[in-house]
């Protein structure tokens, strides 16, 4: 293994045949003692894949379930210690690493995950964003929603860097909203960054293009993923490398039905979406939402997910009876650090979009 004086990396795949023969306690600690002798006492690794985070001399692999982890001597003089796994999620698998040790370092706690291609192994770290790494800027200025009346009803729009969540059922305009959002930042100089799982490009070109919009501008970018085909690890990566690598200002992610869709985890999806928003405020990065509701009216409850308090605003969209007719009703339920318009008004959906109309009496109009 070692020639000329100079340690070559050698990895023992699977390390159980480097100990067959000696079962017993003494002899398993005296094959493992020589080999990483041999390798000048340099890091050792020991994990269900050899993939250690820097070259050592000496990588060992072997199927080890997670409780065997504590206890082996194999493990005791391992530098580093990394447990990869898989575990099924409707009819995916996904697959996850641990690292268990790391010698003398700091490392990310938790399940990352990572998938194989013909490019090799791509690794997704956790997303987690402790308190010490920084507070948003609150310097931001007033950015436009849009939608002009609007922005009355939000006292001058939203702040720069915010998080808005548009709640609503289904067809209530939830989607239009955001594309307001969108494009009035691209004629405003900031670039935006569409992420859909609902449309694909051609459906929402065709929908675009009805309100004179259109997804060629220079200044927005549409990311479509299949919630059938997406791991949620790799989109929110993905998606903060595409707001970088743009220079994106404005995010509209619809909808997080549909990411919810990809995870059965509830705690990592809050851990994900809490790390997005705090991301994007630190950067003066201002991200919309869409959230389907199932009240078509009388909102009573906007999501099983509890991830409303995580948005800086909350806009609510529902249906209302008029008598015989039911109409669309706006409600800006909460601006964080605004002054707001609590009242519901009702709008129309045009040909320029949607169009804020008059006030509706909460007594005699919603029904």
């Amino acid at each position: 293994m070692i020639g000329g004086g100079r340690l070559r990396p050698t990895v023992c795949d699977a390390l159980q045949r480097l100990l067959e023969g000696g079962n017993d306690l003494p002899s398993r600690r005296f094959a493992i003692s020589r080999q990483t002798t041999a390798s000048s006492g340099v890091s050792s690794t020991s994990s269900r894949v050899g993939f250690p985070p820097f070259p050592p001399p000496l990588s060992g692999s072997g199927n080890y379930d997670g409780e065997e982890l504590v206890g082996k001597p194999e493990f005791t003089v391992a530098d580093a210690i990394l447990h990869l796994s898989a575990r099924r999620i409707s009819e995916r698998e996904l697959r996850e690493f641990e690292v268990r040790k790391l010698r003398g370092s700091d490392f990310l706690m938790g399940r990352h995950a990572y998938r194989l291609s013909g490019d090799g192994v791509s690794v997704f770290p956790r997303l987690a964003d402790p308190a010490e790494q920084g507070s948003p800027n609150l310097d931001g200025e007033r950015i436009s929603s849009g939608i002009e009346a609007l922005d009355k009803m939000l006292a001058e729009g939203y702040w720069s860097g915010a998080s808005t969540l548009i709640a609503g059922p289904s067809g209530c305009g939830k989607t239009l909203l955001g594309l307001h959002f969108i494009f009035g930042g691209a004629r405003d100089g900031e670039p935006g960054l569409i992420a859909t799982l609902q449309e694909n490009p051609s459906q929402l070109e065709r929908v675009v293009k009805s309100f004179d919009w259109s997804l060629e501008e220079d200044a927005v970018e549409v990311m479509y993923r299949s919630p059938v085909d997406i791991y949620i690890d790799q989109w929110f990566h993905e998606l903060l490398e595409r707001v970088e690598r743009g220079g994106v200002r404005r995010v509209l992610i619809d909808s997080l039905d549909d990411l919810g869709f990809t995870t059965q985890d509830e705690v990592r999806f809050r851990e994900y979406m809490y790390s997005l928003v705090q991301r994007c405020a630190r950067n003066q990065v201002s991200l919309m939402m869409t959230l389907e509701v199932p009240d078509i009216s009388r909102v009573t409850h906007l999501s099983d997910f509890n991830i409303s308090h995580l948005a800086d605003n909350v806009v609510l969209l529902q249906y209302v009876w008029s008598g015989a007719q039911v109409k669309r009703a706006l409600t800006v339920l909460k601006a964080r650090a605004s002054a707001l318009e609590p009242t519901v008004r009702e709008f129309q959906i045009k040909p320029d979009g949607i169009v804020l109309g008059e006030e509706l009496a909460l007594g005699r109009d919603i029904g």
